[in-house]
């Protein structure tokens, strides 16, 4: 069995479901079966509404050996630290596949890591579709600080819609409605990558799956901690903001001739291989 586990906590977001679910549907394809673990229920609902099988909850990584076995193949994406137990799981399990999403480099040895970027990108290839000539602002999954309310008076009166994570305060909806144009709801997260013309981001993740399918993507580094990935965006036409006030006048960049197909198939034969 194939085991494919994705970090999932209401700080963090999910980010790490979002590569996973995009390599459960390439295993698929393939005719390899594969079971997702997370780390809570509303993750796991919401998987479910994005087309993935029900997934299994565990509590962290090192929960991992409750559920698999020796003879079984295990992915991981996780932020989580590498430590204790974690660190034999090569020795445990036929295979340990990490996927490292960070700037540091992964110690876990005896596992095949991949480091985003440099071996690859991931993304969920959708079917084409017309883009609608509007702009949604994807800002995560969680909003803890109430960030968006803090910087909504820079989207008033612009028509933006707003995408409603999945960690979104309750009653939070309510302030947020005099601001933007439209709430479009987490389930529906592929249909908002693939059908705005423009997406305004401060996830990494999402700003690749929203530009490498089609759309127009700027992405808010004031919002978020510095990161050294940040600067790889450009590499993919991906416009970064580091004032908020700027997004009226954001100059959108089209797609260079790069095949970033092959790069996406690059992290997944990878994997393949080592299955």
């Amino acid at each position: 069995m194939v085991y494919l586990y994705a970090y999932t906590n209401f700080k963090d977001g999910l980010d790490s479901l979002r590569r996973v679910a995009s390599i459960y549907w390439f295993l698929e394809k393939k005719g390899i079966k594969a079971e997702i673990l997370l780390n809570e229920y509303r993750a796991q609902l919401l998987a479910k509404e994005w087309g993935l099988p029900l997934a299994t909850t565990i509590e962290t990584i090192k929960d991992i050996d409750a559920v698999a076995t020796n003879s079984d193949i295990i992915l991981i994406d996780s932020p989580e630290l590498i430590e204790g137990k974690v660190l034999n799981y090569p020795n445990k399990f036929k295979e340990i596949i990490y996927i490292n999403s960070s700037c540091k480099k992964a110690e876990f040895k005896g596992a095949t890591v991949l480091n985003l970027f440099d071996d690859g990108i991931i993304f969920p290839s959708l079917k084409s579709s017309e883009k609608l000539d509007k702009t949604i602002f994807i800002f995560g999954d969680s909003d803890y600080n109430k960030t968006i309310l803090k910087i909504s008076e820079n989207f008033k009166n612009k028509k933006i819609d707003l995408y409603w994570g999945i960690y979104f305060f309750v009653k939070y909806e309510d302030k947020l409605l005099d601001i933007f144009d439209k709430i479009v709801e987490s389930e529906d997260y592929y249909n908002a990558i693939n059908s705005y013309k423009n997406v305004i981001t401060s996830s990494i993740q999402i700003a690749i799956d929203a530009k490498l399918n089609g759309a127009n993507v700027a992405f808010l580094s004031q919002l978020r901690e510095n990161s050294c990935n940040l600067k790889k965006l450009e590499d993919y036409n991906i416009k970064l903001i580091d004032n908020i006030e700027l997004i009226n006048k954001i100059n959108y960049q089209k797609l260079n001739n790069i095949n970033y197909t092959d790069m996406n198939n690059q992290i997944y034969n990878i994997i393949i291989n080592n299955m």
